[in-house]
């Protein structure tokens, strides 16, 4: 997964208005108070939902199909994000294996060249397979991924809570040496790196060329039973083709034009996002789509217009600092009307992650690593989570005896 999520209190640095008296001229104005974040439990309606779940229909789960791609990569590739499983004629499991997942983790084991990874998961928002290998490493600028002297065949095997196994084939390029043959591509189906999580397993875009891919949501019934589960067919039955009432265009390409180094491995999707209950909207291109982490984040430098607050029970704007496996995104809770532009389906009052927020400038102490809080450093315009759970924090979130660190805050 790219990410994962918790906060605490911080005075942050925000130029309130003055209320009241106002000051003569001549004189220097006081100091606006500043706006203080504490760290605090956030209900299942306070936090970020999967999109997936509001929709009135085929929101169980969803498939990432990707085509299959040749050795050397491909420019761009053009797939289908499918909503439901076993819902409409296009989203049928097939001959998939189900492998259920740890219900609070969303982990399956993988077995490795005879060790096994506590840690596995399938995650469309990882631009490489990552895990552990003696693969000789590439040389600068591309220094974080492996570089074998010739291309690997490998093969790992995933076992799911169900106790139901999967083998997962999967091959291991020279990335510089692709990356120069080609440096105008996008799209590698070999790319492997290390992962720093000694017990991670994390088969990431390049698995997903050329298969179906299932992630079905916490509690949902399928065909194949009840969520979370993976699944994931290969080679991949026809494509299902953009349109309602359930299939949404992806494109793996270079993202947003602000980006100073182009996307690597990253399906894009576009998505309209409303002011609750009117027509003020904007469509927002490079939206990332992410099975590895839960719910719509958009980057606030590239949103035009104006989302109301999502609130606590007192009446104080929440934020969210938001940490993911490479680095950490902070910012305000907003809530939006959303569309997705070619499945047409809709969802009201989605609570949306605001990263960026110039309202709340100022990360609170422990939401620390990397900051991913504008489009350059984060690599897409926002990120469309629909992993296999509800909320991106769920219960745990809900009632703490002492509130979870570095995730859901009260600003006041």
């Amino acid at each position: 997964m790219r990410k994962s999520v918790a906060l605490a209190l911080l005075q942050l640095g925000f130029l309130a208005a003055c209320g009241g008296g106002g000051y003569s001229g001549g004189m220097t104005p006081p100091p606006p108070p500043p706006v203080a974040c504490t760290n605090t439990n956030a209900s299942l309606t306070q936090q970020l939902q999967n999109p997936v779940t509001l929709f009135a229909a085929d929101n169980n789960g969803v498939i990432v199909e990707l085509p299959t791609i040749g050795s050397a990569g491909a420019a761009t590739a053009q797939g289908s994000l499918v909503f439901g499983i076993g819902t409409q004629t296009n989203n049928g499991l097939g001959t998939a294996t189900v492998l259920t997942e740890d219900p609070i983790t969303g982990f399956v084991s993988a077995t490795y060249k005879s060790t096994v990874y506590a840690h596995g998961y399938l995650d469309s928002g990882s631009n490489g397979n990552f895990f552990t290998d003696t693969f000789m490493m590439c040389p600068s600028p591309n220094q974080v991924w492996y570089c074998p002297s010739s291309t690997m065949t490998e093969t790992a095997t995933l076992l799911g809570q169900n106790a139901m196994t999967a083998t997962a084939d999967f091959s291991v390029s020279n990335a510089q040496a692709t990356f120069n043959a080609n440096p105008s591509f996008t799209a590698f189906a070999d790319l492997g790196a290390p992962t720093s999580d000694a017990q991670g397993f994390d088969l990431g875009l390049p698995f997903y060329f050329g298969r179906n891919v299932f992630t079905a949501i916490e509690n949902r019934s399928t065909p194949g039973g009840t969520g979370p589960y993976f699944a994931f067919s290969a080679p991949m039955p026809a494509m299902a083709t953009p349109a309602p009432p359930n299939v949404e265009s992806v494109t793996v390409d270079a993202g947003p034009a602000a980006l100073a180094t182009p996307a690597v491995n990253t399906a894009f999707v576009s998505v309209k996002v409303c002011a609750p209950g009117t027509s003020t909207c904007q469509t927002i291109d490079h939206i990332e789509v992410d099975t590895g982490s839960i719910g719509l984040r958009l980057m606030s430098s590239v949103l035009t217009i104006t989302l109301p607050a999502e609130k606590d029970a007192s009446g104080h704007p929440l934020a969210e600092c938001l940490q993911f496996a490479d680095g950490t995104s902070w910012g305000s809770l907003a809530v939006a009307d959303i569309q997705l532009p070619s499945s047409g389906k809709t969802a009201s009052n989605v609570n949306v992650h605001i990263i960026g927020d110039p309202t709340y400038p100022t990360p609170p102490s422990d939401c620390s690593g990397a900051a991913e809080n504008t489009v350059t450093a984060f690599g897409a315009n926002g990120i469309l989570g629909v992993g296999p759970f509800a909320q991106d924090c769920g219960t745990a979130c809900v009632a703490a005896a002492t509130p979870i660190p570095a995730t859901y805050y009260s600003c006041h």
